[in-house]
């Protein structure tokens, strides 16, 4: 892509925000007769509402493809309401109020306990596949891009069955890909320069990218996920058969706009 055409996306990308945030109403019916109507017009001469049309159109798609049939939730709520339903009911014989007080004590011992370990355990709540890209980020910075980087992001592609799309925007550099690791299944890093700081683009399979629930879900709502660790601001989102997580330095606002 060009410069121009560069300069083009991103003049494009401001001048149409108010048209690009009435696509998700206009897919899902949520606009008044006026509104659809010159939402339709709009979109026969808007190439930028289109491609943002059809992505979201396809999200919808693979959206609807991982959720569970009626007929297994059914199933599983028949076979809770046996389970529940065939434990026999039986009220528990009357204790002499000095047998209360083991109970209290032990239950003073588990909030304690549970008040100890909860920190921990938040600690740990989160994205598998967001932890293993940030601390990859974290990694590079540490010791800079790996030995084996190119600047081939076709070659790249090929040797991971991974349909890559590197970012365009005109202020990016980039400085090259290589394999990685993300929870245990190969994914491709790019890495770009923005504003002297460094920003890595982990492409991941799709089953990967929407198997995290709350990554599915942000894309339902929103079209893409974001979240922060610490100092890195994280934002994915669904490509042409794969997924991506930007991870950087910079405000999440930033990175939204980045992949535009």
């Amino acid at each position: 892509m060009s410069d121009q055409d560069r300069s083009w996306d991103v003049q494009a990308v401001k001048e149409h925000a108010n048209w690009l945030e009435c696509v998700a109403p206009y897919l899902d019916g949520e606009l008044n007769a006026r509104e659809r109507r010159e939402m339709t017009r709009h979109l026969a001469t808007c190439p930028l509402c289109q491609r943002e049309l059809e992505r979201q159109r396809a999200v919808a798609c693979r959206l609807e493809a991982l959720k569970p049939t009626a007929e297994s939730s059914a199933a599983m709520e028949r076979r809770l309401r046996r389970r529940l339903l065939g434990t026999p009911s039986r009220r528990p014989p009357r204790r002499p109020w000095w047998g209360w007080l083991g109970w209290g004590l032990a239950l003073a011992q588990a909030c304690l306990l549970v008040t100890l370990w909860l920190p921990s355990w938040s600690a740990r709540d989160g994205v598998p596949m967001v932890d293993d890209a940030v601390a990859d980020y974290r990694h590079v910075l540490a010791d800079r891009l790996p030995p084996r980087s190119t600047m081939d992001t076709d070659a790249l592609s090929r040797a991971l069955s991974l349909s890559i799309e590197p970012l365009q925007a005109p202020d990016v550099t980039f400085l090259g890909g290589w394999e990685t690791v993300l929870q245990e299944q190969p994914a491709a890093a790019l890495a770009y320069r923005v504003k002297e700081q460094v920003i890595v683009q982990y492409v991941v399979t799709e089953p990967l990218f929407f198997n995290q629930a709350s990554v599915r879900d942000a894309v339902a709502r929103q079209g893409h996920y974001i979240t922060r660790q610490g100092r890195q601001g994280i934002v994915g989102w669904p490509d042409s058969h794969a997924g991506s997580l930007l991870v950087g330095e910079l405000p999440t606002e930033e990175l939204v706009r980045l992949r535009l």
